[in-house]
């Protein structure tokens, strides 16, 4: 791994086995979640694992590449700081980071931050922001190790198993989505179409042990900070309920997934969040997606309205497993990496059906 702040520290995979044991029994000193670049911690023996005692590990470099970017910054409210088009409260806003949310300061002028959070572009006041060495120290406990699938890439297989047979294909994921990272996994110098695979972390309410791996070839390993939120327009005859019910969503975005879980502020899954979140406005839903994808009438894609629900499903066994809350303009929120908001064709869609009929 390397890590990077003015400097940089390189840890191949064959100095990890001579320091913690052999290539069979490596262990693999990396960084992750709440510990991410504060120091190398020992965090599991099969971090790094191969996916056959027989197999010969590769001894290329595995651990990921992370930087602390220049000028990272964090919003320091406990419910979201506007994002401004100008450096004024008289200008429109464009956006708003939510509590821990990260963006990288361009300038400062007049207690204004010219700042950049994922797709937001704007200014902030810097009265909310945490900045300077007091920031990088937040960022070294603050990022999650990510699998990112890269740009231009479509409909990227995820799988059961770390090989690439054509029985174990559960889910298509499309270029810019990002899991979190479980472990990599090496497989055969044999096996020229791919030397590793990435476990990611795939959150299925219909499994709680679902495993799921992408080849390392096609996704970049990294760490991952919360983003800004671009301000939402719904568009024209979206009732104020809906509206409602998805500004509310917004605001446990970062609540971290827990399998089973049903807080909206200490962790939750995606049926859960969903649960939840209509809840709040009287509806009584079931408690797992494939249930609710029973009850609930089909809409056609061109018909779907934000707030409608968005199902998705196993596509090895066919097993609807996760939903989300469509918020149009081909986004949804849902809990999957933790409450976010993402792509509607993240992964393949089973179907939409509608809950408020308006």
């Amino acid at each position: 791994m390397k890590v990077k702040h003015g400097a940089s520290l390189a840890i191949v995979l064959g100095a990890v086995i001579s320091l913690f044991g052999s290539a069979e029994t490596a262990q693999a000193a990396v960084v992750t979640g709440g510990n991410a670049l504060s120091g190398f911690s020992l965090v599991s023996n099969d971090f790094f694992g191969t996916a056959a005692e027989e197999n010969t590990t590769d001894t290329t470099e595995l651990f990921s590449t992370v930087e602390i970017p220049e000028g990272i910054a964090f919003a320091n409210v406990t419910d979201a700081l506007n994002v401004r088009k100008g450096p004024s409260t008289s200008y429109a806003r464009v956006g708003k980071l939510g509590k821990n949310a990260h963006c990288i300061v361009e300038s400062v002028e007049n207690g204004w931050a010219k700042i950049t959070s994922g797709k937001v572009k704007g200014y902030c006041s810097t009265e909310y922001l945490i900045m300077g060495d007091e920031a990088v120290a937040m960022a070294e406990k603050m990022g999650t190790l990510t699998a990112t699938v890269n740009k231009g890439i479509t409909r990227l297989n995820v799988r059961s198993a770390p090989d690439t047979t054509e029985d174990n294909i559960i889910a298509k994921v499309n270029g810019g989505e990002s899991f979190r990272v479980v472990k990599e996994v090496v497989i055969s110098k044999n096996d020229p179409a791919a030397k590793t695979f990435v476990q990611i972390q795939w959150n299925s309410d219909a499994d709680k042990d679902a495993e799921a791996y992408v080849s390392s070839e096609f996704v970049t390993v990294a760490y991952k900070y919360i983003e800004a939120v671009e301000t939402t327009n719904y568009g024209d005859g979206v009732s104020q309920r809906r509206v409602d019910l998805l500004d509310y969503a917004q605001k446990f975005l970062g609540t971290p997934y827990v399998w089973g879980g049903n807080s909206l502020t200490k962790g939750v899954d995606c049926s859960g969040f969903v649960q939840q979140v209509f809840k709040k406005y009287g509806y009584s839903t079931p408690r797992v997606s494939r249930d609710m994808a029973k009850k609930y009438s089909r809409v056609s894609s061109s018909e779907a309205k934000p707030g409608d629900l968005v199902f998705y499903h196993n596509l090895k066994t066919g097993v609807v497993d996760h939903v989300a809350i469509y918020m149009g303009n081909g986004k949804i929120i849902h809990s999957c990496n933790g409450v976010e908001i993402s792509n509607v064709n993240y992964r393949t869609v089973y179907k939409y059906a509608r809950v408020i009929w308006d």
